[in-house]
């Protein structure tokens, strides 16, 4: 009866275990991630009795968890796209309602900037319009750093965000590696029967690991998992754990990235986390965040620059030339911004690289690298990074700076040891919509008008119309004077079908221009563009006549005479043509000038070489006259041989009809260039005079040389001048107030103020202002005082000259005084010589150099800066002339060409301002949507698939009441058998007694 019992018991335990676990099931109903346990029995192995097989009870197999590892694993897969998407989904709606809220957003900015532009072209006189301008450009200033301040804003928050989730990643393996440790000791123990609230609780973190990060979880034989993150990093392995860890990228230091970190190693897995929340922040940097600010800088830049631009071709209210609206946007100090060295570049840190911005409407959205990838230091590589795609490969040059130009941007490399290993993040676009100024402040600076103005002579008379013109290029060498067109034009037909172009200077006396531009074709009834477009043809312009140490004492014939000459040395000139398809460069034969040749020899020379046309001319300039009181000779001047201060008689030939005939006394400028103009020799021979009372300036327009000669006392005389003021350019702080010659200036405040000159044939040299100055005449003295002490040479004295826009520069003029009556003083002046070389042509100057030529010319483009047409009939001696416009107050030309900007394509992709920055709200609202839509559909699969695992290993807790039932019975039932075998026992043994 003892096997009964034995059967009972073991069904006692049995049923007593199945009623603990169901208890367990249902007091753990409510346990989120509690897996439904179950009790799995066995029959005992039965035993042979009797001569047969008889039952021994019941066993307990196991008691294991209700699971389905892949429904678990699909639900880790759905919540890690579900918290990808929906952190995707929360960041960018942030930023989709930003761009779109006209309260921040661009568009409304943009606007109201052209609507107060457009009331200012209505009413250009109006002041307090230009005023409501300036305030509109302001105000979209402020929009774009909003923007930007909230986009930056938003990178910190998510680097936070980064940080926190990357400690909880690290953390969680942790915990893993030790449960991974536990599972298997407890499975070990347990004789391979798995420990279910243990395997609970790491399902239970593998999910919430998954709500961060994409996780591969592969099941080991001793019930441990390994984890892996990224592209098959191994957070867990075993028992061991490794890192993640968000630190300074290795690429943009401006910038947090992932790492996995084992040991002592670091492995850079930004690019290769996906899913969960960290996957989403990355996706949402990736693809919102930085092509936003991207975005934004480029249009920043493309605002500022074009509008700049155009600006700076007109004129404003007091007829000052057009300055900067927005701060330049390739200042110093955003070129060097713009560009980042690399953390592992070796010492010494002595290298400098900026960018500059060449041509906005190319400029991309994307970052770029630089890499020097060796073998030698000096190859490097420019990736761009949005694409990944390799734009070139390329090595510096021995000398320093160089550059190169890939998509509208220029990056200099300016100085420095640059080594193999090297590299630069170049980010054209990323700040600069934070750096985005206005740089105007008074509303008379708004450039409204045009600098030109055209008109038709009265007595014409043909129909022609000429169109008002246009400004295109105001750094063209007609606008050198602070964008005052100088020479203004003259328009002069010879026939129904040709013209000249002339300088207009002097309206009494129009002469060519330099170079001439003489018979221009004109086909009547149509518009004919006046003046040549760009052909890709550069020009430059020697340094021009050279002042001799002193004037030469000529005795008076029949004693010897001195020789006296120009001043030029020979020079060796070398021209050169690149083959554009192959670079293969051509020489020609070196020219060699002869000593003392005229510019017009040197031009002439020039001219028969192949791809240069080449034209001369001189000019002198006469000041000062001065005529001694006690004296008792008369100043006598001649030039070229030709006295200028004879008296003639009636029937003379020398001078034109309304020649000054009487010789006044004191001797004056008005004087000699009349006799000058009126004299026959000197029309023949293309010379001619102008005077603005104080000087005069005589011009030879085909470059032969000047001679002049000075007879009279030794008190009488004059400063001679080669007419060719030589700028003192700002390299320093700029002044509060423009200079002008009648006021002072505190130069020992704000400073430093530097100045730069090129002297010809000396080089570049350099003086500071660091003096206060009460009078614009102690200004000059100051500036003068600088000059003298600087280093270069020039002969007789320095004359000083500030215009009332600001312009400084000067000019050495040389005293020619009479010698009394036994001579006179004699000078020669050469000329200027202006070539022009046909595309893929050069010119060098040979060592060792003289005084006309640099030995590498400086070159500019060839085209006059405007854009004119004529229309209609014309007849031989119809005149339209072409001039500076002194009216900035009721002129709006420039002001409608600024307007129109609005709609022109000035950005990328052919896109206006508003297009460009609807496109960039299309695209955040576009991923925004897509990002609600995919987290909408994801968040429905994950509720699915924790439907499915709580349907499966979910507590429902009928089923359970069910089986604490069943399980009761059958406890029950096994104490009954336990009741009956001790009965037949205690019958057994009272059968014995």
């Amino acid at each position: 009866m003892a096997d009964i019992l034995s059967i009972g018991i073991s069904g006692l335990k049995a049923q007593q275990t199945a009623l603990t676990v169901t208890g367990n099931n249902i007091t753990n109903a409510g346990n989120e991630g509690y897996s439904r346990q179950r009790v799995t029995f066995s029959e005992n192995n039965p035993s042979f009795y009797a001569g047969v097989w008889v039952g021994s009870g019941v066993n307990i197999e196991a008691v294991e968890r209700v699971y389905d590892g892949f429904l678990t694993e699909q639900l880790r897969i759905d919540t890690t796209s579900f918290n990808q998407n929906n952190t995707l989904a929360t960041n960018a709606s942030q930023i989709d309602s930003l761009l779109a809220d006209p309260g921040t957003g661009l568009q409304p900015g943009i606007e109201r900037l052209f609507g107060a532009l457009q009331a200012s072209v209505d009413d250009p006189a109006s002041l307090p319009a230009r005023e409501v301008f300036i305030s509109e450009a302001k105000g979209l200033v402020d929009r774009f750093a909003v923007i930007s301040d909230r986009l930056v804003s938003q990178n910190q928050v998510i680097t936070g965000q980064m940080q926190v989730i990357a400690g909880e990643i690290s953390s969680m393996g942790k915990v893993l590696a030790d449960l991974n440790q536990q599972i298997a000791f407890a499975t070990a123990n347990a004789q391979g029967d798995s420990p279910s609230a243990m395997l609970d609780q790491r399902d239970r973190i593998l999910k919430r690991l998954s709500e961060m990060v994409e996780v591969r979880v592969v099941e080991q034989d001793d019930n441990s998992q390994n984890v892996f993150i990224g592209n098959g990093q191994a957070l867990v392995v075993g028992t061991q754990s490794n890192e993640v860890v968000v630190d300074v990228g290795e690429s943009d230091p401006r910038r947090v990235d992932v790492f996995f970190q084992k040991g002592s190693s670091r492995q850079n897995i930004s690019q290769e986390v996906q899913g969960g929340m960290l996957g989403g922040i990355l996706k949402f940097r990736d693809e919102i965040l930085n092509p936003t600010l991207n975005n934004m800088g480029r249009l920043a830049i493309a605002i500022g620059q074009t509008i700049n631009d155009q600006h700076k071709l007109g004129i404003d209210y007091n007829g000052l030339p057009g300055d900067l609206v927005f701060n330049d946007i390739n200042s110093e100090e955003r070129v060097r911004a713009r560009v980042l060295a690399g953390e592992g570049n070796l010492p010494p840190v002595d290298r400098l690289v900026t960018a500059h911005i060449m041509n906005p409407a190319d400029v991309t959205v994307s970052d770029y690298r630089i890499s020097f990838v060796g073998p030698d230091d000096n190859t490097y590589r420019v990736t761009r990074l949005v694409d990944n795609q390799l734009l070139t490969t390329q090595a510096l040059s021995s000398e320093l700076p160089t550059s190169i130009s890939f998509d509208g941007v220029k990056v200099v490399f300016e100085e420095g040891s640059f080594q193999k290993g090297d590299s630069y993040l170049i980010s054209p676009t990323r700040f600069e919509a934070n750096n985005i100024e206005v740089a105007i402040s008074r509303a008379e600076q708004v450039a409204l008008a045009s600098p030109i103005i055209t008109d038709a002579a009265l007595g014409n008379r043909g129909n022609g119309i000429i169109s008002e013109g246009n400004v295109y290029d105001i750094n063209s060498a007609y606008f050198d004077q602070q964008g005052l067109l100088d020479p203004p034009l003259l328009i002069r037909f010879n026939s129904e079908n040709s013209y000249d172009i002339l300088d207009n200077t002097d309206p009494g006396n129009p002469i060519p221009l330099f170079p001439p531009m003489l018979n221009q074709n004109f086909v009547p009834g149509i518009d004919n563009a006046i003046f040549p477009p760009a052909e890709g043809k550069t020009s430059f312009t020697s340094y021009g006549g050279v002042l001799p140490v002193t004037a030469v004492q000529q005795p008076q014939p029949p004693l010897p005479q001195y020789e006296v000459n120009n001043g030029f040395f020979p020079e060796r000139i070398d021209i050169q043509f690149t083959n554009p398809e192959s670079g293969k460069k051509i020489e020609q034969p070196t020219l060699i000038t002869p000593i003392y040749a005229s510019a017009k020899e040197i031009a002439m020379s020039l001219s028969a070489r192949e791809g240069v046309e080449a034209s001369a001319r001189t000019q002198l300039q006469i000041s000062d006259l001065k005529d001694d009181p006690n004296g008792f000779m008369p100043i006598d001047i001649s030039l070229n041989g030709i006295l200028l201060t004879d008296t003639v008689g009636f029937n003379q030939a020398k001078y034109s009809e309304g020649f000054p005939e009487t010789v006044p006394d004191p001797m004056t400028v008005d004087f000699l260039a009349a006799r000058i103009n009126s004299t026959f020799a000197f029309q023949n021979q293309g010379i001619t005079a102008r005077s603005d009372g104080k000087t005069l300036t005589v011009i030879a327009v085909n470059g032969d040389d000047l001679k002049l000669d000075v007879r009279g006392d030794e008190g009488d005389g004059l400063r001679v001048a080669n007419g060719l003021d030589i700028e003192l350019k700002q390299t320093g702080n700029t002044p509060s107030r423009t200079l002008n010659p009648y006021e002072g200036y505190d130069f020992s405040q704000g400073g430093p103020y530097t100045y730069e000159f090129d002297m010809p044939g000396q080089g570049t040299f350099t003086i500071a202002l660091s003096e206060t100055y009460e009078t614009g005449d102690a200004v000059i003295a100051g500036i003068k005082q600088q000059l003298e002490y600087v280093g270069f040479n020039y002969v007789g004295d320095l004359d000083i000259n500030i215009t009332e826009r600001g312009k400084i520069s000067f000019q050495s003029r040389l005293d020619v005084n009479g010698t009394g009556p036994n001579g006179s003083s004699q000078m020669v002046i050469g000329g200027q010589v202006k070539v022009i070389l046909d595309k893929n042509y050069t010119m060098e100057i040979g060592p060792p150099g003289n005084n006309l030529f640099q030995s590498i010319p400086d070159s500019e483009p060839v085209h006059f800066g405007i854009e004119a047409t004529i229309n209609g009939v014309m007849a031989a001696g119809d005149e339209f002339t072409v001039g500076a416009n002194l009216d900035g107050r009721s002129d709006s030309r420039n002001g409608v060409s600024l307007a129109g900007l609005q709609i022109e394509n000035t950005i990328t992709n052919n896109a206006t301002y508003s297009e460009g920055y609807a496109r960039l709200v299309e695209v955040v609202g576009a991923v925004t949507s897509r990002a609600q839509i995919a987290r909408d559909s994801s968040e429905v699969l994950m509720r699915t698939s924790e439907e499915a695992v709580s349907s499966t290993s979910g507590v429902i807790l009928d089923e359970e009441a069910a089986a604490l039932i069943k399980y009761e019975l059958a406890y029950n039932a096994s104490a009954q058998v336990i009741k009956v075998a001790q009965s037949i026992f205690e019958t057994l043994i009272g059968t014995f007694r």
